[in-house]
């Protein structure tokens, strides 16, 4: 198969989409598939966007110029669409194309996968619904889509416009973000002949978005994840040594972006109001970095215990391996996640993990390998004194993650993305002959 990945954000961004994306070309390309990524050249420097866009033509990465984010400082935005690259995706005769973003390069995947009748495949990766909430400034952005890229990129019936212009109203700034994402999302994806939702939680609510008009196929299928580089004794002593822990603390935290969306403070209130003090050689790790790290370390100082919370910034994804064995528990508090790479990072690094949304993973359950708690300090804080109190458990809990973790690999799951590449590809096919035999 030729398999187009459409995404706004790349390399040399960092992010749970940049890994996804990667992954699969990686393991489709292993099972013999020609996979090419459409994407943004990052807006550094011109020069170094000049020699992205002329990058190696047989690394398969086509780039489209772009400009800094409007939406968030990982994702550029790209509106220039040379018509050379258009005539090139068309000439690339792709069998199925696959977008992860619903911005500008998505759009332009859907659009080609329209105009070309090509097999068009939606994953859900980002919960825009409850971004809302963190980045009102994401308004205009989604106006302008879906007043003006939207209705070029896929036809649009009436129903459809009507709905559009209804968004237009003006109402309370988060419940207007919400309003026009849900109707957005809807209507892009009952357009595509696949929907991927990566988690139960993201199922539910695009379920309940559908109704008679917009209905899709949707399939809950996670994202395959490995296990990161196992570090050797000696780095693992070096970074311990490096953040001040020594072999007798006991160490929770976070690894991942350091997002306001991730929900992060209950960490640092938990430490300081419970755990600290109940567990004294206990230390809170942040791994990552983002925009709201800046204010979680004014949180931190702002602590009784400034001195046992630590920050190391961000880490290459191939040295995240001795972050992970350095935690004793992970915990991961965020409410707005749609899967949770870094879950199955932790759960393949043998850790016992703390979640707040019981519905966002595969790989953690509750009293088996992890525990459920409220999104409250009191409750995150006991469970966290719970584990940290008792190793027999944590190394029980471990050895579950790793079991959990296993069954949801890169190559498993890409072969279950594979047969749904080649179910909607025969569906089409099979469409379109039904068409022709009615015309006929």
């Amino acid at each position: 198969m030729r398999v187009g990945l459409f995404t706004d954000t790349y390399r040399p961004s960092i992010n749970g989409i940049v890994f996804v994306v990667e992954s699969l070309k990686r393991e489709l390309e292993a099972l013999g598939h020609d996979v090419y990524v459409f994407c943004p050249a990052k807006s550094i420097n011109p020069a170094k966007q000049a020699e992205l866009l002329n990058e190696d033509p047989d690394s398969h990465i086509v780039r489209f110029p772009s400009i800094k984010g409007a939406f968030f400082d990982d994702y550029d935005t790209s509106v220039f669409f040379p018509p050379v690259v258009q005539r090139r995706i068309k000439e690339l005769e792709l069998d199925i194309v696959h977008i992860f973003t619903p911005s500008q390069i998505g759009l332009v995947g859907v659009s080609a996968a329209h105009k070309q009748q090509i097999p068009l495949v939606i994953q859900h990766c980002t919960d825009m619904y409850e971004f809302a909430e963190h980045y009102p400034a994401v308004l205009p952005g989604i106006l302008t889509l879906a007043g003006v890229v939207l209705p070029l990129s896929i036809k649009l019936r009436g129903r459809d416009l009507f709905e559009l212009v209804k968004l237009y109203r003006p109402r309370g700034i988060t419940k207007w973000n919400r309003a026009i994402i849900e109707c957005v999302i809807t209507i892009l994806y009952s357009k595509a002949d696949a929907v991927i939702a990566l988690s139960r939680k993201s199922v539910a609510q695009l379920s309940g978005w559908q109704d008679d008009d917009h209905l899709y196929d949707l399939t809950l299928l996670p994202n395959g994840v490995n296990a990161l580089p196992r570090p050797s004794a000696a780095q693992l002593k070096a970074f311990r040594a490096g953040w001040g822990l020594r072999a007798s603390d006991e160490v929770f935290g976070f690894i991942g972006r350091l997002g306001e969306e991730k929900n992060l403070p209950i960490l640092i209130k938990a430490f300081d109001k419970y755990v600290a003090k109940a567990r004294p050689k206990s230390k809170l790790l942040f791994v990552g970095d983002f925009e709201y790290r800046k204010r979680l370390e004014e949180m931190a100082a702002e602590s009784k215990y400034a001195d046992r919370i630590i920050f190391t910034g961000a880490l290459p994804r191939e040295e995240l391996g001795v972050a992970y064995q350095a935690l004793d528990v992970f915990c991961f508090p965020s409410l707005k996640d749609t899967q949770g790479w870094v879950l199955h990072e932790a759960a393949h690094a043998r850790k016992p993990i703390i979640i707040i949304d019981t519905q966002v993973s595969e790989v953690v359950r509750d009293g088996v390998n992890g525990m459920f708690v409220k999104n409250r300090p009191k409750s995150m804080a006991d469970a966290i004194i719970t584990l940290l109190r008792s190793p027999a458990r944590r190394a029980r809990f471990g050895a579950e993650s790793k079991k959990l973790a296993a069954t949801f690999t890169e190559r498993r799951q890409v072969r279950k993305l594979e047969k749904l590449y080649r179910r909607v590809i025969a569906q089409k096919a099979a469409a379109a002959s039904r068409d022709l035999d009615r015309a006929a």
